[in-house]
């Protein structure tokens, strides 16, 4: 029997672990602290990712600085699970909307989808999705969806520091 080489050894391992990273499997650690900081680049990369239940895709063919929202070929999954395929959606500026539906039939899902930009809207556009009820208050409905409105509120208090230096 012929004897292998370290060389060869390695060089079979290398060929090994491009094969399995071209694949995208997941390619045994050596021992170097070349590999040990891509693996720590690469967990942080991964904590930076959002990662969802929910899958989106959608063409927006409004006009980007429009006030209106249409968006073509929306598909929308759950675990899996088609909600809505190949399915339009235009919210025009000024209009009130309400979602009618069975359970499970992902009008959550789609709210949740819009509020967290997993959609194209335009930035512009600004987006509150109150995902649960508040605790009960003398606060109407209205004004309950204002003061979550930190960015007014910041505003605001810059509005009034100013004009108290006047």
């Amino acid at each position: 029997r012929a004897m292998v080489s370290d060389a060869s050894k390695k060089k079979a391992a290398q060929k090994k672990a491009a094969a399995a990273a071209k694949r995208g499997a997941k390619v045994p650690a050596s021992s170097s602290s070349a590999s040990s900081s891509a693996s720590a680049n690469k967990t942080g990369a991964l904590a930076a990712v959002q990662l969802s239940d929910r899958t989106c895709t959608a063409v927006l063919t409004s006009h980007p600085l429009s006030r209106d929202i249409h968006i073509e070929s929306l598909t929308l999954t759950f675990h899996g699970h088609d909600l809505l395929v190949d399915t339009e959606l235009e919210l025009n500026y000024g209009r009130r909307y309400g979602l009618l539906g069975l359970n499970g039939c992902g009008k959550s899902c789609l709210l949740k989808a819009i509020g967290c930009r997993e959609l194209p809207i335009p930035e512009h556009m600004d987006i509150y999705h109150l995902s649960h009820e508040i605790e009960a208050s003398d606060m109407s409905a209205l004004g309950a969806v204002i003061s979550c409105d930190e960015e007014r509120v910041k505003l605001e208090k810059e509005a009034e520091v100013l004009a108290a230096q006047v």
